[in-house]
């Protein structure tokens, strides 16, 4: 029996990870994905769901997949580089599923970071990839920091504008460390995720009125709007609008992929590719100090965090990444979180494909 305080809200169930795999893995087989690239996929969902981000693991699944169906994914494509230098490459994804794309990018870059100290990967012609943090996890297993990050089709509004305008343009970075966990940020631009206002939606609840804004470009608390008309808020107003734009310099006009308003919505767009751009850097950063010094100073600084003085009425300061790395040592032992709208997607999946037998219970 799963302890009643691990199923805090949103999360209603935990179930079993290698089972979830699996089950993920024979839905995307049942469209003609090869066994390796499923496995690629399932894996990254479910670990993405494991570390607490549900808007973003497998509750998406039955949607990719329906693209796939559709031709708005192509499951059989296999990344290539059309051009490259010892420490750079650009990558065609050839509308291949986004965690594929993602994998295979952050996979080069780490190739020429071995080699060069610095490593980058453009990708074009890609789809959603999921958690930017799937891919800086990549980087913490050789060694290196790492920093993803994607362009979205537009559903972010601009200083002083009027509906969306720009994507909320998703950046992870990853920074290893010794005695502690690594640090590890994942936000998009926007005040929070698109998925934690359709959360909203779904459980009939109304949202902060600095989440989004209406047609006419005024704060809102009605979640129901933004699909429609409404505009997801940059965090910080400038901040986050600034931001964007780096990530949009990156993924979208250095990668040679689509831009702002040229991106389909793979939300909406079933039949062609919405383009969307990802980049990928990884740092030996045992090229740069005496192997095992830079952990050692990021320790230090985390320490540092971790030690603040206390404002009244908290126990506990955070850096990022720690409520995931906790999450995720508590769905290894008790399975992983899900809310109700993934169980909800992911039982229409299990018929959709033919999967009902596989899909796990609690």
């Amino acid at each position: 029996m799963v302890p009643k305080s691990l199923l805090l809200d949103p999360f209603v169930t935990r179930i079993d990870r290698n089972d979830l795999v699996n089950f993920c893995r024979s839905a995307l087989q049942s469209v003609n994905m090869t066994d390796a690239d499923a496995l690629t996929t399932s894996e990254v969902l479910v670990r993405t769901d494991m570390r607490g981000i549900y808007t973003h693991g497998t509750l998406s699944l039955r949607r990719y997949v329906e693209l796939m169906r559709d031709g708005g994914i192509d499951p059989a494509a296999i990344p290539d580089i059309i051009n490259e230098g010892p420490s750079w490459a650009l990558m065609d994804a050839h509308q291949a599923v986004g965690m594929v794309a993602g994998t295979r990018g952050m996979e080069l870059a780490i190739e020429k970071a071995k080699t060069t100290g610095v490593g980058m990967t453009t990708v074009r012609r890609s789809n959603h990839f999921g958690a930017a943090s799937a891919y800086t996890l990549m980087s913490l297993d050789h060694g290196m920091a790492g920093i993803a990050m994607s362009n979205t089709d537009v559903v972010m509004s601009i200083p002083g504008g009027r509906g969306a305008r720009i994507g909320n343009n998703p950046l992870s970075y990853a920074i290893p460390a010794k005695e502690h966990d690594p640090l590890v940020l994942d936000i998009a631009m926007s005040t929070v995720a698109g998925g934690k206002v359709a959360s909203a939606k779904s459980r009939g609840k109304t949202i902060p009125d600095d989440w989004l804004t209406d047609a006419n470009g005024l704060p809102t608390t009605d979640p129901n709007v933004f699909l429609d008309e409404g505009a997801l808020t940059p965090f910080g107003a400038h901040k986050g609008y600034g931001m964007a734009l780096l990530v949009e310099s990156f993924a979208g006009v250095l990668a040679g992929a689509a831009m702002t308003t040229d991106i389909l919505s793979w939300a909406k767009e079933s039949h062609e590719v919405c383009d969307e751009g990802h980049a990928f850097i990884a740092i030996d950063v045992a090229a740069m100090m005496p192997d095992g010094q830079f952990e050692a100073r990021t320790d230090e600084l985390i320490s540092r965090m971790k030690g603040a003085p206390k404002a009244k009425g908290s126990d506990r300061t955070y850096v990022p990444g720690e409520m995931e790395w906790e999450s995720e040592a508590i769905a290894q032992e008790h399975g992983v979180p899900l809310t109700q709208m993934a169980i909800e997607s992911l039982n229409g999946l299990a018929e959709d494909t033919g999967q009902s037998s596989l899909f796990p219970r609690a």
